[in-house]
């Protein structure tokens, strides 16, 4: 316990940044073996039986319990009120971290009102139990990417780390998204040269390449339809889920080809990176794809769906294809 605040509150849009500082802190508690229990504030039922449970009733068990309530800021008042009196008797094997994750004011967090007069916040305020960030900004990435090499083993030739973080989105799951590119590239060799840059999409605008990859990416849906959004209210609408069709169609000849081991065109880089979700699908998600790509280019022609609604209901499904299947909502 002394190594380690007795709980801890994040605060942070990011959802990318709030895991990474879950890791962090766990691994400088002075603990091992942590089991990370996520909950989250916004389900129907945020604080179930068993989040009681493991809170307040000390376990039979040696292995300490990280409890990590996602998106505390939308909990009531009555919640609030109920964790201030459980905090004060915590053992040492539980460790209960608060995500504030709502959108920051200007430069200040935007603390709930049902929080910020409770004695566990004050307590923690007072402690240094709060950690706070507006999320990434170009000064910010710097460290992000020097984070980021140096848990992969990598190194920069010159120029190429500044290169890399001005290309960067200031979204950390954009940005790691990006980012695994780039360690894709660097090979064995393990160094990250000036020429991989240009594998990143430039802020605001999406390849499709960049969309397909980050739809298959457990927790980016958000960050994608951001980008997807972004790109299209910059282009002729119409035009813009034409293309996105006809790439769908052209990637599912692909993934064909790579999951039943025929020869695909395409760089080994790329070819490398797409073969185990071609795997994954296998011909039945295949067939799917194609599906919703022309699902799509049949209702926009006949007029029974608008531009939107169209495009509401391919990126809904191709989601629900790419993504993993029977996971559980990650922390």
């Amino acid at each position: 316990m002394a190594n380690r605040p007795r709980y801890l509150f994040l605060i942070c849009p990011d959802p990318q940044l709030i895991k990474a500082q879950v890791d962090e802190r766990l691994k400088a508690s002075g603990q091992d073996g942590w089991e990370i229990k996520p909950f989250w504030g916004d389900d129907d039922d945020p604080l179930p039986p068993a989040f009681w449970t493991d809170l307040t009733i000390k376990s039979l068990f040696p292995q300490p319990k990280a409890l990590v309530l996602r998106r505390a800021h939308a909990l009531k008042a009555d919640q609030w009120d109920k964790l201030d009196a459980s905090v004060k008797g915590l053992g040492n094997d539980i460790y209960p971290i608060f995500c504030l994750e709502g959108e920051w004011k200007g430069k200040k967090p935007s603390i709930p009102p049902a929080l910020s007069r409770r004695g566990l916040y004050k307590k923690a305020r007072d402690a240094g139990w709060v950690w706070e960030s507006p999320g990434l900004d170009q000064r910010s990435l710097t460290d992000f990417v020097k984070g980021w090499a140096a848990k992969a083993g990598l190194t920069f030739e010159p120029g190429a780390g500044q290169a890399l973080t001005m290309a960067l989105p200031t979204d950390a799951v954009a940005a790691r998204l990006e980012l695994d590119k780039i360690e894709l590239a660097a090979g064995d060799e393990r160094v990250v040269r000036k020429e991989h840059v240009s594998l990143v999409a430039r802020t605001g605008e999406m390849p499709f390449f960049d969309l397909m990859d980050a739809l298959a990416q457990p927790g980016a849906e958000a960050s994608v339809w951001k980008r997807v959004i972004d790109d299209h209210s910059k282009s002729a609408k119409d035009q813009m889920l034409f293309n996105l069709i006809g790439f769908l169609a052209s990637q599912a000849r692909m993934y064909w080809l790579l999951a039943h081991g025929g020869k695909a065109a395409g760089s080994p880089f790329m070819l490398k990176k797409k073969a185990p979700l071609a795997k994954r699908l296998g011909a039945r998600g295949i067939a799917r794809m194609i599906d919703l790509a022309m699902e799509a280019e049949l209702s926009l022609k006949t007029g029974e769906r608008k531009y939107e609604e169209a495009l509401d209901m391919l990126m809904a499904g191709l989601i629900d294809l790419f993504q993993p299947k029977a996971q559980p909502r990650r922390y």
